[in-house]
């Protein structure tokens, strides 16, 4: 009896290194397989059926809620943001609405007629610029060499 197994190969000494040699180890680890489960089950094949497919719908029953109530408190969590957020924003702008009453150095009618003054004038500027360009004549452009 041979008890040699450093030299045991499961390839065969061809040098082919195609999938043959895989599909021979699967083949071989599937006639295993079936051969142990038929030898060491504990029960019929269709108990056994019953059993594994029983188990697998209470998984996924098990999966289903706990799904339900992972998506339940992410959307819980996002409507705690939301509600930060929006307090975060009434709150600046409550305390910008503070800061700018108590720091400002003219009263609110004298500010808008200022910047309505220096927009009148920007707008103005910006027409006679505009006007200035449109009756300038324009240079021909270089021919391209």
């Amino acid at each position: 009896m041979r008890t040699d197994i450093d030299d045991f190969e499961l390839e065969s000494g061809s040098g082919d290194e195609g999938s043959g040699g895989f599909f021979t180890l699967a083949l071989l680890a599937l006639a295993v397989g079936a051969g142990s489960a038929l030898l060491f089950a504990p029960t019929e094949g269709a108990r056994a059926r019953e059993l594994v497919g029983g188990r697998l719908r209470e998984l996924r029953g098990g999966a289903g809620v706990a799904l339900a109530r992972v998506q339940r408190e992410l959307g819980r969590g996002e409507a705690r943001r939301r509600r930060e957020r929006r307090m975060s924003a009434l709150i600046g702008l409550a305390v910008g609405a503070g800061v700018a009453a108590l720091l400002v150095p003219e009263s609110g009618p004298e500010i808008r007629r200022r910047i309505s003054d220096r927009l009148r004038r920007a707008k103005e500027k910006t027409e006679d610029e505009v006007e200035r360009v449109v009756r300038e004549p324009q240079p021909d452009p270089e021919p391209a060499a």
